[in-house]
């Protein structure tokens, strides 16, 4: 299996080799990554819509870059707002080139205080959470919700939708 990545994030790309494997029942060398950064064409922190639209213009220009892939897959980290709360999640997008279909999954999402919003707003989640001294999504959230456990959840979310 052949995966064009839109990224050159490790944490990324080991995610979303970790969700194929899993969901395809794979061993992690069965599967050829090919990755390039790709321009998400949002904001440098967005927010809601723009989170998701980030995840397909990456994989967009991913597919303009690599040919022969059999999937095309861009993570894109957001936060997203409801009812006064918000929450920072990754998202993936993934393009399946043999059924011409774009598939989306998202990861679940850690609360992040709507009194720091503006903060984040103003600079982005990474100044924002240096500010408070942890310098890695591991630092907050532990090795089980490591940012790579969470663009595998994704990942897999999003293929699931390829059976419905």
């Amino acid at each position: 299996m052949k995966i064009a990545i839109a990224t050159c994030s490790l944490d990324k790309i080991e995610g979303i080799k970790k969700g194929f494997s899993r969901f395809f029942e794979l061993e992690e060398a069965e599967i050829q990554i090919c990755s390039k950064a790709t321009d998400s064409g949002v904001a440098e922190q967005p927010f809601n819509e723009e989170t998701y639209i980030g995840a397909r213009n990456r994989v967009d220009n991913i597919k303009t870059v690599l040919d022969g892939c059999d999937f095309y897959v861009s993570c894109e980290a957001g936060i997203e707002g409801f009812v006064g709360s918000f929450f920072n999640v990754q998202v993936v997008c993934i393009f399946d080139a043999i059924k011409q279909k774009y598939l989306f999954g998202k990861s679940s999402g850690w609360a992040i205080s709507s009194e720091d919003i503006e903060v984040i707003k103003e600079s982005n989640l990474d100044c924002y959470l240096r500010n408070k001294g942890i310098n890695s999504i591991d630092e907050l959230l532990g090795a089980t919700y490591s940012r790579k456990n969470g663009v595998a959840q994704a990942t897999e979310l999003a293929l699931a939708a390829n059976r419905l």
